[in-house]
């Protein structure tokens, strides 16, 4: 009789430890579909300049190719964003497309206004420019508006801004050289780290407060020019407000809700001979 009950014990014992064995591994199952399913992959392609000739340059793009790339898209499901969908997505839990893109143009030229705003509104499209403050001031005082090397001034800026189709954001206000002392907005030699984190807060703050006259509000992403960086520099683009930052690192960002994720987000380089199609049969 008690060899009966132990025989019984084991067998419940059995069963009870395959039960939990069922549990943990289902559990397990499912956290690891959550984590898949919050995690999101970005990728983010970036232009510069808009001509017909791509010839004069090699990160120059024709209006057909971005057409181009514009119609690859819409064919295979994409939803180009902006980047305050991206941001709301990480610190309000808001949804994102289910295939997210982003089109960033870098420098903010006047062949943007010419050429990528008319084909954003014919393919209910959006787009990010990233403006220099000193070359949209400039081309507002001077008014020139040729598309061959002219840059947007404020009046265009604040059309793009208004329009729905474009979100501007922060290039530096004079930083974008590589010829005056400085690469880009990193840190010289001779400069203190306390020198240079002055030296950038003023410059890109001036953009800000540019902004906020301009357009009624400030940039919430900072744009590395040459996607040159400095240590120095993630603290300065935080205590400024920036919410996110690009650098020119090649790559798919894999994005959960984190909003450290944010900064130096990568981004994939569009020249003449590499197509939205090319990237994206390269990293996806």
């Amino acid at each position: 009789m008690k060899v009966i009950k132990a025989k019984r014990l084991i067998i419940l014992l059995i069963m009870i430890s395959a039960v939990i064995t069922i549990a943990v591994t289902a559990h397990n199952s499912v956290q690891t579909l959550s984590q898949q399913a919050s995690t999101t992959q970005v990728p983010i392609i970036m232009y510069h300049s808009i001509l017909k000739n791509s010839n004069r340059g090699k990160y120059i793009v024709t209006p057909s190719a971005f057409e181009e790339d514009l119609k690859y898209l819409n064919k295979n499901g994409y939803t180009a964003i902006v980047f305050q969908d991206l941001i709301d997505y990480v610190y309000e839990g808001t949804d994102l497309p289910e295939k997210p893109v982003i089109l960033t143009f870098d420098d903010g030229y006047y062949n943007n206004y010419v050429y990528i705003y008319p084909l954003l509104k014919q393919y209910d499209s959006r787009a990010v420019i990233s403006i220099v403050g000193a070359y949209t001031d400039l081309y507002t005082e001077n008014a020139d508006t040729n598309a061959n090397y002219a840059h947007l001034s404020w009046d265009k800026v604040r059309e793009l801004a208004g329009s729905g189709y474009v979100e501007i954001q922060n290039h530096t206000y004079n930083m974008h050289s590589l010829d005056k002392g400085r690469k880009g907005c990193k840190r010289k030699d001779s400069e203190t780290p306390e020198e240079y984190k002055a030296a950038l807060s003023d410059d890109i703050g001036s953009l800000q407060e540019k902004c906020i006259t301009e357009l009624g509000k400030a940039p919430t992403v900072f744009t590395y020019p040459f996607g040159l960086v400095s240590s120095e520099s993630l603290d300065v683009v935080k205590e400024l407000g920036f919410k996110a930052s690009l650098s020119c690192e090649e790559g798919i960002n894999e994005l959960e809700r984190r909003p450290e994720q944010l900064f130096l987000l990568k981004r994939c380089i569009r020249t003449p001979q590499r197509s939205a199609e090319d990237i994206f049969n390269d990293y996806l």
